[in-house]
């Protein structure tokens, strides 16, 4: 059984975790899971929360178009009933001795568009953890 990945747990988000932590006890609502993405070119944050009220899409980005500007951080509450197309894909293969499996997930969700990807050698973002934690509470509530 999967431990929900919670967003206390994101090395990758810094101290935008504490913000996102006030936001959710302002909201009073209860986190299931979280999943973390950096662009690995500019470091912008999408970070998605699958609560009791629904799921929360965080972006973290610079107010401006220089990356030296302030940092914002803006989210949209998606209530359950209009997350749409949740779906789980899977892949895996054997290697010839069938000994050792690869195994690459993916968790797609149509509406708010949202692509995560992560495999069985995958660490952080990529982690199967990660992604199945979310996945298995997103699948859940949006039914």
């Amino acid at each position: 059984m999967l431990r929900d990945m919670k967003i206390g747990e994101w090395d990758a988000v810094g101290p935008v975790r504490g913000l996102v932590q006030v936001q959710l006890g302002k909201l009073g609502a209860a986190e299931y899971a979280t999943h973390v993405t950096r662009h690995p070119e500019s470091g912008r944050l999408r970070i998605l929360v699958a609560t009791d009220l629904g799921l929360l899409d965080y972006h973290y980005a610079p107010s401006g178009s220089n990356p030296a500007d302030p940092w914002l951080l803006r989210g949209t509450l998606n209530r359950w009933i209009s997350v749409k197309g949740v779906r789980l894909q899977s892949d895996a293969q054997l290697d010839a001795e069938g000994r050792e499996a690869r195994a690459v997930w993916h968790l797609v969700i149509d509406e708010p568009k949202a692509e995560l990807a992560a495999d069985s050698t995958g660490v952080g973002e990529r982690s199967e953890r990660a992604l199945l934690d979310f996945a298995q509470a997103c699948i859940k509530q949006a039914r």
